[in-house]
């Protein structure tokens, strides 16, 4: 009689943990604006950096957990400001664009205020650039490095969450495809992201 009861509770445990937990599917689309600043040698050149930028979550929810593993892709363009340091300048007012992909992952929180709040570390941040740069490189060569997250989002609407994301953004390879070398190099942009997701709890 004592193990039917300590089976009948574990089963009653399990099926109301799994009663509370799911797997989720999240899409997002969203729009970013950075200002970044590019180091090489003495001479630090700021830019703009603005474009679209899409992506998915796929994760685990539990009792208001979340977490799993993302992947975005964006495309945007680097436009130059000024310079400090020596150097010649020759490149202000000139735009630069570029592809972008990430691989990370996720973690957040279900709060019970119709708000959301994650955080998100993406361990391969690269963007490959569209065509001959303005300043930092060539059609096809590459920054890498990687990307932390911060976003909270309002859930109060049906079905979609509305997203706000301050993004860091640090890129610390560079890859000269043409000559097949990679260096060290100094990238770095604060983004600010506006955003919308469809939150599927399966």
């Amino acid at each position: 009689m004592k193990n039917i009861k300590i089976i009948s509770l574990f089963t009653f445990l399990v099926l109301s943990s799994n009663s509370f937990a799911g797997i989720l599917v999240e899409p997002f689309i969203g729009y970013g604006i950075g200002s970044a600043e590019y180091t090489t040698g003495s001479l630090t050149a700021d830019a703009k950096n603005t474009g679209p930028q899409f992506g998915a979550r796929l994760g685990y929810t539990a009792f208001g957990f979340m977490g799993g593993l993302e992947y975005r892709k964006s495309s945007g363009s680097l436009s130059y400001d000024k310079h400090t340091g020596g150097g010649t300048w020759t490149n202000s007012g000139v735009d630069q664009d570029y592809s972008g992909t990430e691989i990370g992952a996720f973690l957040g929180y279900e709060l019970p205020i119709l708000l959301r709040a994650y955080v998100g570390y993406t361990f391969n941040t690269k963007w490959e650039f569209d065509k001959n740069g303005a300043w930092i490189g060539a059609a096809n060569d590459e920054l890498s490095g990687n990307t932390t997250t911060l976003g909270v989002g309002f859930t109060g609407l049906p079905f979609v969450s509305l997203n706000l994301e301050f993004r860091m953004i640090e890129l610390d390879k560079y890859k000269d495809v043409s000559l097949g070398t990679e260096t060290s190099t100094d990238f770095s942009s604060n983004e600010v992201v506006l955003g919308v997701s469809l939150p599927l709890d399966l």
